[in-house]
């Protein structure tokens, strides 16, 4: 089963495999804490660069974790 956060914005990155930053843990609440399977939760920043794709909408959350303004659950079609 699959649980995806995604956020979108600076971060600061160590070596090869440490990242760090405010979207940077509001992505991993999202996708290891309120996703359920098959979910991607995505927080605002990343609805508001992304919301030009066609095939995909958003659907606002409750839940909201620290470092976001808000998040939504995102909507595709194959």
């Amino acid at each position: 089963m699959l649980c995806v956060g995604l956020g979108y914005g600076k971060l600061l990155r160590i070596g090869d495999s440490d990242v760090y930053g405010a979207e940077v843990n509001a992505a991993c609440k999202l996708g290891e804490d309120a996703a359920k399977a098959w979910e991607i939760l995505v927080t605002g920043t990343v609805k508001d660069k992304a919301e030009s794709i066609s095939g995909v909408t958003y659907e606002a959350i409750d839940y909201i974790p620290e470092g976001a303004q808000n998040a939504f659950k995102l909507h595709y079609q194959l």
